[in-house]
């Protein structure tokens, strides 16, 4: 793998109590729109709370340190088709650090590798 470009690391701010209520909620049976309409938040912020939740962080103290090592693991989590927010969750950085830790350590774009897509047959 080249060299990692330098980019910024933001580490993820999020209320610890809100990621709580949310699993509590969710473990309990209720569906992310149900708690999302009784906390009077958006069905994205609830997911991303449980995603947040229900993470493995990873624990190896030195991946913030280290903008390479991170970038590297970013990239081979989204190459087995992470999601960004899945991303954000495990390593505690924002969705924003991930992707432009993917374009640093890849040169592509973070659009170039979506899982979502089917690959175009080309000739």
């Amino acid at each position: 793998m080249p060299a990692v470009k330098k980019f910024t690391i933001t580490p993820l701010k999020f209320d610890a109590g809100l990621v709580k209520e949310v699993t509590k909620r969710r473990t309990g049976g209720e569906s992310i729109t149900a708690i999302a309409t009784a906390l009077k938040l958006s069905n994205g912020k609830v997911a991303m709370a449980l995603l947040v939740g229900e993470a493995q962080h990873d624990t190896r103290a030195n991946l913030l340190d280290d903008p390479a090592k991170l970038a590297r693991a970013i990239v081979k989590d989204r190459k087995e088709g992470k999601s960004w927010g899945w991303l954000a969750a495990r390593y505690g950085v924002t969705e924003g650090t991930c992707r432009a830790a993917f374009t640093a350590a890849t040169g592509q774009p973070f659009t170039a590798l979506d899982y979502r897509r089917k690959a175009s047959k080309e000739g």
